[in-house]
Protein backbone atom coordinates (compact mmCIF):
# COMPACT_ATOMS: atom_id res chain seq x y z
CA UNK A 1 0.00 0.00 0.00
CA UNK A 2 1.49 3.76 -0.51
CA UNK A 3 1.04 6.21 1.47
CA UNK A 4 0.76 9.63 0.93
CA UNK A 5 3.43 11.75 2.47
CA UNK A 6 1.83 15.08 3.66
CA UNK A 7 4.77 18.26 1.99
CA UNK A 8 6.15 20.07 5.40
CA UNK A 9 7.55 23.59 4.87
CA UNK A 10 10.91 22.29 6.26
CA UNK A 11 10.70 20.16 2.80
CA UNK A 12 10.60 22.47 0.84
CA UNK A 13 12.41 25.71 2.17
CA UNK A 14 15.75 26.98 2.05
CA UNK A 15 18.07 29.52 4.47
CA UNK A 16 18.35 32.79 2.00
CA UNK A 17 22.55 33.52 2.13
CA UNK A 18 23.06 36.58 4.43
CA UNK A 19 24.09 38.36 1.98
CA UNK A 20 20.48 38.61 0.20
CA UNK A 21 18.70 38.67 3.73
CA UNK A 22 20.63 41.82 4.63
CA UNK A 23 19.66 43.26 0.85
CA UNK A 24 16.07 42.22 1.06
CA UNK A 25 14.83 42.74 4.77
CA UNK A 26 13.78 46.54 5.76
CA UNK A 27 14.72 47.26 8.65
CA UNK A 28 12.79 49.92 10.94
CA UNK A 29 14.57 52.16 14.15
CA UNK A 30 12.00 53.97 16.24
CA UNK A 31 13.94 56.18 18.85
CA UNK A 32 13.66 59.85 19.95
CA UNK A 33 17.58 60.00 20.31
CA UNK A 34 18.61 59.17 16.38
CA UNK A 35 22.32 59.23 17.28
CA UNK A 36 22.47 56.19 19.51
CA UNK A 37 21.57 53.75 16.76
CA UNK A 38 24.65 53.52 13.78
CA UNK A 39 21.83 53.98 11.20
CA UNK A 40 23.96 55.72 8.74
CA UNK A 41 27.39 53.04 9.34
CA UNK A 42 25.04 50.16 8.61
CA UNK A 43 23.49 51.68 5.51
CA UNK A 44 27.14 51.73 4.57
CA UNK A 45 27.39 47.57 5.25
CA UNK A 46 24.39 47.35 3.28
CA UNK A 47 21.24 47.76 5.26
CA UNK A 48 18.18 49.38 4.52
CA UNK A 49 17.13 50.92 7.42
CA UNK A 50 14.97 53.79 8.04
CA UNK A 51 14.75 55.59 11.34
CA UNK A 52 12.31 56.85 12.69
CA UNK A 53 12.23 59.88 16.31
CA UNK A 54 8.47 58.29 17.29
CA UNK A 55 5.70 55.92 15.84
CA UNK A 56 4.51 57.78 13.15
CA UNK A 57 1.65 55.81 12.09
CA UNK A 58 0.80 52.17 13.13
CA UNK A 59 -0.67 51.31 9.99
CA UNK A 60 2.12 50.56 8.39
CA UNK A 61 3.58 47.97 11.25
CA UNK A 62 0.77 46.64 11.21
CA UNK A 63 1.00 45.71 8.04
CA UNK A 64 4.36 44.24 8.27
CA UNK A 65 5.59 47.01 5.69
CA UNK A 66 8.80 46.16 8.16
CA UNK A 67 10.85 43.05 8.34
CA UNK A 68 12.87 43.98 11.44
CA UNK A 69 11.50 47.03 14.11
CA UNK A 70 14.11 48.14 16.25
CA UNK A 71 11.87 49.87 19.15
CA UNK A 72 12.69 52.32 21.85
CA UNK A 73 11.04 51.49 25.17
CA UNK A 74 10.16 54.91 26.37
CA UNK A 75 9.07 58.88 24.04
CA UNK A 76 8.47 57.31 20.93
CA UNK A 77 4.80 56.49 21.53
CA UNK A 78 3.37 58.63 23.96
CA UNK A 79 0.23 60.15 22.14
CA UNK A 80 -0.39 56.33 21.31
CA UNK A 81 -0.67 54.96 24.88
CA UNK A 82 0.67 55.93 28.21
CA UNK A 83 3.11 52.67 28.27
CA UNK A 84 4.75 54.04 25.70
CA UNK A 85 7.11 51.66 23.19
CA UNK A 86 5.98 49.08 25.49
CA UNK A 87 2.15 49.07 24.29
CA UNK A 88 3.26 49.41 20.87
CA UNK A 89 4.77 46.07 21.22
CA UNK A 90 2.18 44.40 22.93
CA UNK A 91 -0.16 45.82 20.08
CA UNK A 92 2.37 44.32 17.13
CA UNK A 93 3.07 40.96 18.72
CA UNK A 94 -0.58 40.06 19.10
CA UNK A 95 -1.54 41.83 15.46
CA UNK A 96 1.70 39.48 13.85
CA UNK A 97 3.12 37.17 16.06
CA UNK A 98 5.73 36.65 13.75
CA UNK A 99 6.75 40.51 13.42
CA UNK A 100 10.40 40.35 14.54
CA UNK A 101 11.13 43.28 16.75
CA UNK A 102 14.23 44.01 18.86
CA UNK A 103 13.51 45.43 22.31
CA UNK A 104 16.19 48.99 22.39
CA UNK A 105 16.59 51.03 25.78
CA UNK A 106 18.73 52.08 28.32
CA UNK A 107 16.75 51.08 30.83
CA UNK A 108 17.58 47.46 30.97
CA UNK A 109 17.59 46.65 34.35
CA UNK A 110 13.99 48.62 35.22
CA UNK A 111 11.75 45.72 36.47
CA UNK A 112 8.11 47.04 35.43
CA UNK A 113 9.15 46.61 32.08
CA UNK A 114 9.93 43.07 32.19
CA UNK A 115 7.09 42.57 29.72
CA UNK A 116 8.71 44.55 26.66
CA UNK A 117 11.85 42.28 27.24
CA UNK A 118 10.46 39.32 27.64
CA UNK A 119 7.88 39.84 23.88
CA UNK A 120 10.91 40.93 22.13
CA UNK A 121 12.78 38.56 19.49
CA UNK A 122 16.09 40.38 21.14
CA UNK A 123 17.28 42.99 23.06
CA UNK A 124 20.04 46.26 22.52
CA UNK A 125 21.06 48.56 25.09
CA UNK A 126 22.20 52.02 24.90
CA UNK A 127 24.80 52.82 24.16
CA UNK A 128 25.50 50.82 21.38
CA UNK A 129 27.73 50.59 18.90
CA UNK A 130 27.68 49.49 14.81
CA UNK A 131 29.44 46.09 15.66
CA UNK A 132 27.04 44.80 18.04
CA UNK A 133 24.05 45.44 16.14
CA UNK A 134 24.85 44.12 13.38
CA UNK A 135 25.83 40.87 15.01
CA UNK A 136 22.23 40.96 16.31
CA UNK A 137 20.56 41.61 13.25
CA UNK A 138 22.51 39.34 11.36
CA UNK A 139 21.63 36.77 13.83
CA UNK A 140 17.90 37.53 13.68
CA UNK A 141 18.19 37.67 9.49
CA UNK A 142 19.33 33.88 9.52
CA UNK A 143 17.04 32.49 12.38
CA UNK A 144 14.11 34.57 11.61
CA UNK A 145 13.87 35.75 8.60
CA UNK A 146 12.54 32.20 7.49
CA UNK A 147 9.72 30.47 5.99
CA UNK A 148 9.60 28.65 8.91
CA UNK A 149 9.35 31.58 10.99
CA UNK A 150 6.20 33.21 9.22
CA UNK A 151 4.94 29.92 9.10
CA UNK A 152 4.75 29.64 12.71
CA UNK A 153 3.05 33.37 13.33
CA UNK A 154 0.04 32.09 10.76
CA UNK A 155 0.12 28.76 13.22
CA UNK A 156 -0.44 30.50 16.36
CA UNK A 157 -3.11 32.89 15.08
CA UNK A 158 -4.95 29.83 13.93
CA UNK A 159 -4.02 27.82 16.80
CA UNK A 160 -6.06 31.40 18.76
CA UNK A 161 -9.04 31.03 16.40
CA UNK A 162 -9.41 27.51 17.02
CA UNK A 163 -8.22 25.66 13.40
CA UNK A 164 -7.35 21.99 14.13
CA UNK A 165 -4.50 20.89 14.16
CA UNK A 166 -5.55 18.52 11.22
CA UNK A 167 -6.76 21.01 9.58
CA UNK A 168 -3.40 23.00 9.54
CA UNK A 169 -1.31 20.11 8.58
CA UNK A 170 -3.40 20.11 5.47
CA UNK A 171 -3.08 24.03 4.60
CA UNK A 172 0.71 23.26 5.61
CA UNK A 173 1.04 20.56 2.83
CA UNK A 174 -1.00 23.16 0.66
CA UNK A 175 1.22 26.16 1.34
CA UNK A 176 4.43 23.83 1.14
CA UNK A 177 3.24 22.23 -2.70
CA UNK A 178 2.68 26.01 -3.55
CA UNK A 179 6.33 26.82 -2.87
CA UNK A 180 7.77 23.75 -4.10
CA UNK A 181 6.22 24.97 -7.25
CA UNK A 182 6.72 28.51 -7.28
CA UNK A 183 2.63 29.34 -7.18
CA UNK A 184 2.12 32.08 -5.25
CA UNK A 185 -1.48 32.44 -6.14
CA UNK A 186 -1.86 28.87 -4.94
CA UNK A 187 0.05 29.76 -1.76
CA UNK A 188 -2.41 32.74 -0.91
CA UNK A 189 -5.47 30.65 -2.24
CA UNK A 190 -4.38 28.41 0.64
CA UNK A 191 -3.91 30.30 3.15
CA UNK A 192 -7.20 32.26 2.30
CA UNK A 193 -9.53 28.74 2.36
CA UNK A 194 -9.67 28.65 6.37
CA UNK A 195 -12.55 29.73 7.63
CA UNK A 196 -12.21 32.40 10.13
CA UNK A 197 -13.38 35.84 10.79
CA UNK A 198 -12.22 38.46 8.70
CA UNK A 199 -10.34 40.56 10.76
CA UNK A 200 -8.11 37.35 11.66
CA UNK A 201 -7.91 36.34 8.08
CA UNK A 202 -6.55 39.83 7.23
CA UNK A 203 -3.78 39.14 9.64
CA UNK A 204 -2.91 35.80 8.02
CA UNK A 205 -2.84 37.21 4.90
CA UNK A 206 -0.32 40.09 5.49
CA UNK A 207 1.98 37.06 6.88
CA UNK A 208 1.43 35.29 3.95
CA UNK A 209 2.74 38.30 2.03
CA UNK A 210 5.76 37.81 3.79
CA UNK A 211 6.13 33.65 2.78
CA UNK A 212 5.61 34.87 -0.90
CA UNK A 213 8.17 37.45 -0.57
CA UNK A 214 10.72 35.10 0.88
CA UNK A 215 10.41 31.92 -1.49
CA UNK A 216 10.00 33.75 -4.27
CA UNK A 217 13.73 34.93 -4.00
CA UNK A 218 14.73 31.45 -3.71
Amino acid sequence: MAFWKKLKLADVSKPLPIEVARKKAKILVIDDEPESFPCDLLRKEGYSIECWRKVESLSPLEQAAYDIIILDIAGVAGDYAKEDGLAVLEHLKKYNPSQIIVAFSGLTFDLSKTRFWKMADDSLSKPVDAIKCKEIIDQLLREKFTIEHYWNGVTSIFHGEGVSPEEIEKIEHKVAKAIKGGNSKKLMEAIESVAVRGEILAKVVIIGQKLITLFGSN
